[in-house]
């Protein structure tokens, strides 16, 4: 099984300051005359694309923002179904989030005002649809793609030691825990001392995507959940590391993308299109920057500000 996380669509233009927390009131990034703030690169990451990084909410905010910049200029219009959907869409997260008052405090919290960064947010992805097709680039080539995935993907193989039973989705008592950590940090002994890693797979693995996966894992940033992504970032290839995730113990070994080899053809040949469509949305990225010059929109980043941004670990429980 792949551990997917899902991304949605934000925007920056309605990220506006109120009565805060002191960290939230900080200044992460100035687009225009818009200043953004902790408080909003937070929200954006926790709820606008479930537990992304700050600094993927930060080039989300800036790309998102682009966008708005230009269909303002090109009086492009949401359509009187898009707005619906909005409203919808702004009812539909306050219900999630335990009804009007308590979406109203969450916002809050987090130094944002109610209806304008919620209409804001969801209105976003109707102006990127309609802009995006007013760019013109050409669609990615074979070789495009393959130097896509061999720059920005990653490639893994782990050994799942479960911390929930598989058939009821539960926890494990306090004592299985306690087991299960024990066997995870012997499987990451072994691991690092040389044991075949593919043997250690099947022996002691839970994940039965690894037996459809066996040459291992190729994911994109945002795909895999961020404690495995993290992990296998932190490494180089042929190294192991070990993470923990909802899912359990994750002893990871990251592995060299080879273009030649099987289990990269494999992997090509049945995700082709979908990363041809990645590299194709990059090059309209690229496309809507290049506008931005033409508007002469200025963009200051804070990067030592967004370095230090910190989440809570119990947002859900909010």
């Amino acid at each position: 099984m792949k551990f997917v996380k899902l991304a949605g669509v934000v925007t920056a233009a309605s990220l506006l300051l109120c009565g805060c927390s002191s960290d939230n009131k900080k200044l992460a990034m100035q687009i225009g005359d818009e200043e953004i703030t902790v408080g909003a690169v937070k929200f954006v990451a926790q709820y606008g694309l479930n537990s992304a990084t700050a600094q993927q909410a930060v080039d989300v905010i800036e790309q998102n923002y682009i966008i708005n910049e230009i269909a303002e200029k090109d009086n492009i219009e949401l359509s009187d179904e898009d707005k619906k959907q909005i409203r919808s869409a702004v009812a539909s997260f306050k219900a999630d989030m335990g009804g009007r008052t308590a979406a109203e405090k969450l916002l809050k919290e987090y130094g944002l005002k109610d209806d304008d960064i919620l209409e804001g947010i969801f209105s976003a992805s109707a102006y990127a649809e309609k802009v995006l097709d007013t760019l013109t680039v050409e669609e990615a080539t074979d070789d495009e793609v393959k130097k896509y995935i061999s720059e920005n993907y990653l490639h893994a193989k782990h050994v799942l030691i479960a911390t929930k039973d598989s058939q009821t989705g539960e926890e494990y008592g306090e004592d299985k825990l306690a087991e299960v950590e024990k066997t995870a940090n012997e499987v990451l002994e072994k691991a690092k001392s040389g044991a075949d890693f593919d043997e250690l797979v099947k022996e002691y693995g839970e994940d039965p995507g690894m037996e459809s996966n066996p040459g291992g894992y190729y994911f994109g940033a945002n795909e895999m959940v961020a404690e495995f992504e993290n992990a296998t970032r932190s490494i180089q290839p042929d190294e192991i590391t070990m993470c923990k995730s909802d899912f359990g113990y994750h002893i990871i070994k990251r592995l060299p993308i080879d273009e030649a080899s099987e289990d990269f053809k494999t992997y090509y040949e049945g995700n082709a299109d979908m990363v041809k469509g990645n590299v194709t949305k990059d090059k309209r990225i690229e496309a809507l920057k290049k506008r931005a010059e033409e508007l002469g929109i200025e963009i200051t980043i804070n990067q030592e500000v967004i370095d230090a941004i910190t989440f809570d670990t119990d947002k859900d429980d909010k």
